[in-house]
């Protein structure tokens, strides 16, 4: 029987992660189960797990690995120990094998592209291992639709992988293994409850020479007319790879959720987000007919969502407060009342996040975004009201962007201050395979650009001022480990999430679940708290 590990390279960038060290995401652990269905033994470990104990390596005959198209480095690092300490095959996974050129510079056996059940479930109904199907399809000429497979220097490429049915959306990814995270229970694990983005919208041109034709079907046809553009630009925002690559909005069995949760629970998990590229899709799809291909029609399902919130909110752990359930990302042409006030109701105080982008509506539309400035706008107010704590995603550097785009984003920090808005993410654009904007040039940095080194520096001092907003306040959270930089002090994370707080403490705190009260600002991420009252150890 082969023994496959697999690791989660996700975010380690050159080796090691330097921002959210507290997440832990679905992918790696989905495999590692769909793996284990097939009879084969798959056991999952962080990246930094197998570089604090190479011998683990040992005991597998073949290494899958997840990463993202910023973790090369950290996977030809892997890719080099394993060859050097085992020499058995090597599998491939995530956003990372999008990319043809990374493809080429790292040393593989097969790589999965796009969504991977499908494609996993034909292969290992053929063969019964990895290294037996790497051995003939080697051979072949013939490929499976979301495989590649490299001998040599050649690569033969089937393709991305086939969307994944609803129904095959309900196997509970790996839960157990989560024991090899360091921290895992004071860390946010994703649990998926929505596959794929209804935005099925285009940018209104490629940067390989396609140009929309102004046929509006991706805005008023039929929903199954709008899977396919006449001039093959790919769905969705230009920068985004979610609508080619994941498919139409799916939403997961609301059983298969609960259960996870209560499974994640019982091995001492405290934070849970519900993962998906917008919540307030879920159930949505029931709705319609055919795929969900329409970001903004109908509104949200308000019965499946307070279905779901409503039974999470009863599990005993999340009902005695000793863990957390938050909601990551919402598009804001959803936003309405009832939904405002039913997450206001179930998630109340926690964060919230909102892809507002940029604040010129003609830059928005360019891109293929689905909502304008004042939705956005008026989904924050609402938020706010209801007791959500919104944060909002910026980014700069985009095609199209004019210097009065900029100064238009610029112009709204100040109204986000006066909404209550939290903590703006700042992002540079970056062109990504399978995108509008796969070939668009990366601009500059912010910091060396005038005009966007403004909006740069504006929204560093808004959340620097944002998170004086914190100084008195009590906050619980969870301590996590030691703070490398500093003897005797203790890294904790909010439950309800939050900045990083640093505090005053022995080890021996580590494990607790804490109420803190904020005294000062460390910087625009990071806050320095006491320590008031110590709860029971949460594991």
């Amino acid at each position: 029987m082969e023994n496959v590990i697999v690791v989660d390279v996700n975010a380690r960038g050159e080796g090691r992660r330097v921002s959210t060290l507290d997440v832990i995401g679905v992918g790696p652990r989905l495999i590692t189960s769909i793996i284990k269905t097939f009879g084969l033994k798959a056991t999952l470990y962080p990246y930094e797990a197998i570089f604090n104990n190479e011998e683990i390596l040992k005991e597998f005959d073949a290494i899958a690995i997840s990463f993202m198209i910023s973790d090369y480095k950290a996977v030809k690092r892997l890719v080099s120990k394993w060859k050097r300490i085992n020499g058995g095959i090597v599998v491939l996974g995530g956003p990372g094998t999008l990319s043809q050129s990374i493809l080429r510079l790292l040393d593989f056996s097969i790589a999965f592209k796009g969504e991977a059940e499908v494609t996993l479930q034909k292969l290992l109904s053929k063969f019964k291992t990895f290294t037996e199907a790497y051995y003939e399809l080697s051979k072949s000429k013939n490929i499976l639709k979301g495989l590649a497979i490299k001998n040599g220097e050649n690569i033969l490429d089937g393709g991305i992988g086939e969307w994944t049915p609803k129904q095959m959306l309900n196997i509970i990814p790996e839960i157990n293994d989560l024991k090899n995270y360091p921290f895992f229970w004071a860390s946010r694990v994703y649990v998926e409850t929505v596959r794929g983005c209804s935005n099925f919208r285009r940018a209104i041109q490629t940067f390989d020479g396609k140009y929309c034709n102004n046929c509006h079907i991706c805005y008023k046809g039929s929903l199954s007319l709008r899977i396919n553009c006449p001039m093959n630009i790919p769905p969705g925002c230009g920068y985004c790879s979610v609508p080619m690559i994941h498919g139409p909005a799916r939403s997961r069995n609301l059983y298969s959720i609960v259960e996870e949760i209560e499974k994640l629970i019982n091995i001492g998990v405290s934070r849970i987000v519900l993962s998906a590229p917008d919540f307030l899709d879920f159930g949505r799809d029931d709705l319609v007919e055919g795929p969900l291909t329409d970001p903004c029609k109908p509104s949200p399902n308000i019965k499946a969502l307070e279905d779901l919130l409503s039974k999470i909110s009863k599990i005993k752990a999340i009902a005695e407060e000793k863990a957390v359930v938050l909601i990551e990302n919402i598009k804001p042409c959803l936003v309405n009342n009832d939904v405002a006030e039913v997450l206001g109701r179930y998630v109340k105080d926690t964060a919230i996040y909102i892809g507002l982008e940029s604040c010129s509506d003609d830059l928005l539309e360019k891109v293929g975004r689905p909502s304008k400035c004042f939705e956005s706008i008026n989904a924050i107010k609402l938020l706010k009201e209801h007791g959500l704590r919104p944060y909002v995603y910026l980014m700069h550097g985009l095609p199209f962007e004019k210097d009065e785009d900029i100064l238009k984003t610029i112009q709204t920090i100040d109204l986000l201050r006066d909404l209550g808005v939290e903590r703006i993410v700042l992002y540079r654009f970056t062109p990504l395979p399978y995108t509008a904007f796969e070939f668009a040039p990366r601009p500059k940095a912010a910091i060396f650009d005038p005009l966007r080194k403004i909006l740069y520096d504006k929204v560093k001092e808004f959340n620097i001022n944002q998170k004086k907003n914190f100084i008195g306040k009590l906050m619980k959270a969870i301590i996590a480990h030691k703070y490398g930089k500093k003897k005797g002090y203790l890294i904790a994370y909010p439950m309800k999430h939050g900045p990083v707080v640093i505090v005053k403490g022995s080890s021996s705190l580590i494990g607790h679940r804490v109420t803190i009260r904020i005294t000062n600002v460390i910087s625009d991420r990071v806050v320095f708290g006491e320590i008031i009252y110590v709860h029971e150890k949460h594991i």
